[in-house]
């Protein structure tokens, strides 16, 4: 057995030996080829952050839910009254806002925005005409409003360049302006005329609360820049605490001035006071709806 493994062993040295010899004398003639894949490891990706923030617009086309208001006309026949209400109510048009998250998994972000809602004005216009003198009014109704949204984000359907999510959140308001200014004009037949301007700001109000949804589609545009798209519903109200009317009208070419204060109440007596104390009146809520649609950026780093 030993005479068999002696020559085998014998083959086997000199194997190991001339590789050795060939692999030396490569590294003797090329000395960089180790020293650089020793030197130089393969870097792994660092992984995005889980962070975001986000810069947004949107539009609020309809107002489902709010007061409607409309405009009309009496004729001195008293047979026709037409009439036109507005084809949108408080919390229609632009808001803009920005908003930081957090990617909790792949199915749920949470996050914290922030907004304004700038308004669309809703104009409105009176007249009446009975023969003997006319009076026309033209009333401007604005609303601006700052909130605060935490919400949570669930993502129905994910691809690698895009994904489309539905969003909910709690929405808590302040009302930064909410006021009415009315301009009218009255004339009669005898050649008598009155201006009236009115300017009724609701200077104290309770926090705007409730709602948001939300169903849209985030896209990626670059590594680190996102773009989406969605349709947003809002739903708010808040109930106003004190009113400042001021007057500043010219009855028959006299100037007429006053400012009349009234105060909101859930509860207590209705009084309309002739003296220095606020007037008192039944506490009332005023909804301010919105469905529109939105677009923005989204940053992660």
């Amino acid at each position: 057995m030993n005479r068999y493994l002696t020559p085998l062993i014998g083959l086997l040295m000199q194997a190991v030996i001339v590789n050795a010899q060939s692999t030396l004398s490569l590294n003797a003639l090329n000395p960089s080829v180790g020293s650089v894949a020793a030197a130089a490891p393969q870097k792994t990706k660092a992984a995005e952050s889980p962070v975001y923030v986000k810069l947004y617009g949107l539009y609020g086309l309809l107002t489902p839910g709010v007061q409607i208001r409309y405009s009309e006309s009496l004729s001195q026949t008293g047979i026709a009254f037409p009439f036109k209400t507005t084809n949108k109510g408080l919390g229609a048009g632009p808001r803009a806002g920005v908003g930081i998250g957090l990617i909790v998994s792949d199915f749920i972000n949470i996050g914290l925005d922030a907004d304004i809602l700038f308004g669309a004005p809703v104009n409105i216009t009176n007249s009446y005409d009975d023969g003997t003198y006319t009076y026309t009014n033209a009333s401007t109704i604005t609303l601006k409003v700052l909130s605060v949204i935490p919400n949570i984000t669930f993502k129905a359907l994910s691809r690698p360049s895009y994904y489309i999510y539905n969003r909910l959140g709690l929405v808590g308001g302040v009302v930064l302006d909410y006021k009415t200014v009315d301009n009218a004009i009255s004339q009669s037949t005898n050649g008598t005329s009155s201006t009236y301007n009115v300017t009724s700001n609701y200077t104290d109000n309770s926090l705007a609360l409730g709602y948001q949804a939300a169903l849209g589609i985030q896209f990626r545009l670059s590594e680190a820049i996102r773009g989406f798209a969605e349709v947003v519903g809002y739903n708010q109200s808040f109930k106003p605490k004190r009113l400042e009317v001021t007057n500043a009208n010219v009855i028959n070419g006299k100037p007429v001035s006053s400012v009349v204060v009234t105060e909101y109440k859930n509860e207590g007596n209705i009084v309309n006071s002739t003296t220095s104390q606020p007037n008192q009146a039944l506490s009332f809520n005023v909804a301010m709806n919105s469905i529109g649609v939105g677009a923005g950026l989204v940053f992660r780093f």
